[in-house]
């Protein structure tokens, strides 16, 4: 069997499992990316954004030592001594060593003394035994996780080449915000900073700094004014980044406010998606367009990972789990119910006019045939579902061309579109067979190549075996996170939702819009 240049030979190696087995989740991160920047999955506490200015203007103006191993050692203890805070007493969510913290904290009370003494130090040390860290990842919470969608939301500097200063420092902004935080802390703040230098707590002394949980964050004070205002991007150095990010948050506020309770993620992409503005003539700088181009580009990723996932179905099912290209495509096409006579442009134009309507009934059709295991019903739904994409995308030609126009080395809505547009006038069942061969599993192949040789990392959930393909394992079929839980979790953070919908707070940001 002819593979093509480039598949290895192989056919053993280590268990790593493949993410993104068709290389087509970059175009849409990068989408999602931009329109809430700032935010990620697991930023998952917003008053973080307050709490590590506060450290990093303490370290600059008290400690300020230029080694990185210092500066680490500091910001460790500050964040497994916060985490100690917010998990004693009422425990918060989304607080990373929770899990350390709460065993900590368990082993202090089982010395039945108030007077117990926590020492933090070594669940801090960078490098002690990762079974007794707070947090296995050497750059703690601030370099791990938040450092980068703080930088990106300005509130934080990272030191160029050759700066005398390697560490990370504030920004202006971020220095009222630390102000404003240290203020609200009051005399707790000193104590706090003593209680990281002794590296050691009194299990008695943690409810005196409950003002620094995240939900004791006071509605209407300085530092939440501070902190709505540059999560809606209103600082006089709002960037257009900021903007566009406030504009998502503002889409958020109204489905809030519509459904009366917090939405759940998916709720609110397929809202976005079946209510967009006009598609003709959108571009890449309106956010509805672009969660709608979004829904779409992971629709078309879900629909052809779905195939890729009946694929493995049939390979395991088969005779010593193996079968040839050939054969594999025969039989997946033998699903699609298809004329002999019908060109794609027929097939497709006859499903359905391209309505957003159509997609979402087909779309999560799709997902319970695969989770009830009804692999033929599978495939024909995701076949159907990529002629719908494929037929709106007509709408939105301009939108996906200004959007998506980088490296083909990715599939995207647009490669498939352009893909399918070659194919208007060939056999629909010709098109079809192209589809599964050549866009699902031979491209699986190749990214699965491309990761070994350039990563040393074999995610091949198939493999080429003496001139047929050899199962190996499945993968996991999912919708993607964009960053909505998170920007939700923020907004209620500040009060301006919570669970009966949109608070005051909430209306009267939108009514300042």
């Amino acid at each position: 069997m002819d593979l093509g240049q480039g598949f290895p030979e192989w056919t053993e190696l280590g268990p790593d499992s493949g993410l993104d087995p068709l290389g087509m989740q970059r175009p849409i991160e990068v989408i999602y990316q931009s329109i809430v920047p700032g935010i990620s999955t697991i930023t998952l506490r917003y008053r973080y954004y307050s709490f590590f200015p506060f450290i990093l203007k303490h370290y600059e103006e008290h400690i300020r030592h230029p080694d990185p191993k210092v500066f680490r050692a500091f910001q460790r203890r500050c964040e497994a001594l916060f985490a100690l805070i917010c998990t004693h007493g009422e425990p918060e969510l989304g607080i990373t060593g929770s899990d350390w913290a709460s065993r900590t904290l368990n082993d202090a009370r089982a010395q039945s003394s108030e007077t117990a003494i926590i020492d933090f130090s070594v669940g801090a040390d960078p490098d002690a035994d990762e079974s007794l860290r707070y947090l296995r990842n050497k750059g703690g919470a601030f370099g791990a996780i938040y450092a980068t969608q703080m930088s990106e939301m300005g509130l934080i500097h990272f030191p160029g080449a050759g700066d005398p200063n390697p560490n990370p420092v504030c920004s202006d902004l971020a220095l009222k915000l630390a102000d404003a935080f240290s203020r609200e802390l009051g005399a707790t703040a000193d104590e706090f900073f003593e209680a990281v230098a002794a590296g050691k707590i009194a299990l008695s002394s943690l409810q005196s700094f409950e003002a620094m949980k995240p939900n004791r964050l006071r509605l209407g004070g300085g530092e939440h004014i501070l902190l709505t205002d540059i999560l809606f991007g209103k600082s006089d150095t709002r960037s257009e980044t900021d903007l566009m990010r406030r504009r998502t948050l503002q889409m958020l506020l109204d489905v809030t406010a519509t459904s009366r309770s917090i939405p759940r993620a998916e709720q609110v992409k397929w809202h976005w998606f079946e209510n967009v503005p006009e598609l003709q003539g959108g571009n890449a700088h309106e956010v509805p367009h672009l969660w709608f181009l979004y829904q779409a580009c992971d629709l078309i990723r879900l629909a052809y990972e779905v195939i890729l996932s009946s694929a493995l179905t049939l390979l395991e099912t088969a005779p010593r789990r193996r079968m040839s290209l050939a054969d594999l495509t025969d039989e997946l096409i033998g699903f699609v119910e298809v004329a002999e006579d019908q060109t794609w442009e027929d097939f497709s134009l006859g499903l359905a006019d391209g309505s957003t309507a159509a997609a979402r009934e087909h779309a999560l059709a799709m997902l319970d045939a695969m989770h009830e295991g009804e692999t033929a019903e599978q495939v024909r739904l995701a076949v159907s579902l990529i002629a719908i994409l494929y037929v709106g995308a007509s709408d939105a030609s301009n939108l996906i061309e200004e959007a998506l126009s980088g490296a083909d080395y990715f599939q995207s809505l647009r490669t498939e579109v352009q893909f399918l547009d070659r194919a208007l006038s060939v056999p629909a069942r010709r098109v079809i067979a192209d589809m599964v061969r050549e866009r699902v599993v031979k491209r699986h192949l190749w990214v699965a190549s491309r990761k070994f040789r350039n990563q040393k990392a074999y995610t091949f959930h198939m493999e080429p075996d003496e001139g047929q393909l050899r199962y190996r394992n499945h993968f996991r079929v999912s919708p993607s996170s964009p960053r909505l839980d998170q920007a939700l979790r923020f907004l209620r953070d500040i009060g301006l939702i919570d669970e009966g919908g949109i608070t005051q707070l909430g209306r009267a940001e939108m009514a300042a819009a």
